[in-house]
């Protein structure tokens, strides 16, 4: 059990450990667990600009047309998606552009810090397949939507459950 004495302490420590206080200081902090940025939960990160989003955006909007507020919420999904899939993108050339630079010396400089970019590719890799699922997801529920919208039979999804496929029997 800590002793009151200890909690005291750690009381007047925290009084002094209150973090940032200029606005720029909190802006760099809020940054400190941002590593690439696709579980971002703000929408531009990093070296990207709010008006290439917009672009981005306005782009993807006119060459889908949605027709009503659900259509106009699936391309914002799909435009959200295609954003995190081009920031997907940078971060694997940065990660791939770090290995080059770094090849010659890794095994006796940068052992551990080749390990943990090589991790980085591997999260990078998942994220990347997610956010691809939610951008193919979201793209066949708006041409569906729109087939509808404009009069054509549209058939049921299907679902197909496999089961029972030995280990690696998919892979090829």
């Amino acid at each position: 059990m800590t002793s009151p004495a200890k909690i005291e302490a750690n009381r007047r420590n925290a009084q002094k450990s209150t973090g940032p206080t200029t606005p720029e200081g909190r802006e760099v902090a809020s940054r400190n667990a941002l590593r690439h940025g696709l579980t971002a939960e703000k929408l531009v990160v990093l070296d990207e600009e709010a008006e290439d989003y917009a672009a981005h955006y306005e782009a993807t909007r006119a060459a889908l047309a949605p027709g009503d507020e659900v259509e106009e919420q699936l391309v914002e999904r799909i435009a959200l998606a295609g954003w995190r899939l081009r920031r997907a993108g940078r971060a694997e050339a940065a990660i791939v552009s770090w290995h080059q630079k770094e090849e010659a010396s890794r095994n006796e400089r940068f052992g551990p810090a080749f390990g943990f970019a090589l991790g980085d590719m591997s999260a990078l890799m998942r994220y990347e397949a997610a956010i691809e699922r939610s951008f193919q997801r979201a793209h066949v529920m708006l041409e569906r939507r729109q087939a509808r919208r404009r009069g054509e039979d549209v058939a049921a999804p299907i679902a197909v459950q496999i089961e029972g496929l030995p280990v690696g029997a998919a892979d090829g």
